[in-house]
């Protein structure tokens, strides 16, 4: 459930709210570290009009956006056949908001109900570690994870 690049969705308890939400696993030491990061359909991804994908196209990344009903990933059900994924609403990651670095189990006692959705098409994930490690907003400590991430995807 924990693998880089998994879509997971439940109902989350966020500082004073209980929220249904989803979560996108960026990182996972195969220990028992994780980093997530919540996804957002505000209108957060400082520009007019977002496309799919790194925004803006051209120069410094402020966000990475999951246009509504474009297939990220897919997920296979228990008889082998592959379930394809799109999120509902246009979906927003911003490197400023909803990252969580924790455990497992910190992670699971936040949730109600919580199911994978997918696991995002290689590509996908690339394009989407690769917007985080560029922006300018993203933790330092993060950006030495995505660089470690992005090193082993190409070699």
């Amino acid at each position: 459930m924990f693998t880089p690049g998994s879509i997971l969705f439940g109902t989350f308890q966020l500082k004073a709210i209980t929220k249904p939400k989803y979560a996108t696993v960026l990182y996972n030491d195969g220990l028992n570290c994780i980093l997530t990061t919540f996804t957002t359909s505000e209108e957060r991804s400082g520009v007019r009009y977002p496309v799919h994908g790194k925004n803006p196209q051209e120069g410094e990344p402020l966000s990475y956006v999951f246009k509504k009903g474009i297939i990220v990933g897919e997920l296979y059900n228990s008889n082998g056949v592959s379930i394809p994924f799109s999120f509902p609403k246009d979906t927003v990651i911003v490197p400023d908001y909803g990252d969580q670095y924790t455990t497992q189990q910190a992670f699971l006692a936040e949730v109600k109900g919580l199911i994978k959705c997918c696991e995002l098409y290689p590509k996908e994930y690339e394009n989407l570690i690769y917007t985080l490690y560029k922006s300018k907003k993203t933790k330092r400590k993060y950006k030495r994870i995505f660089e470690e991430i992005l090193k082993n995807i190409v070699s």
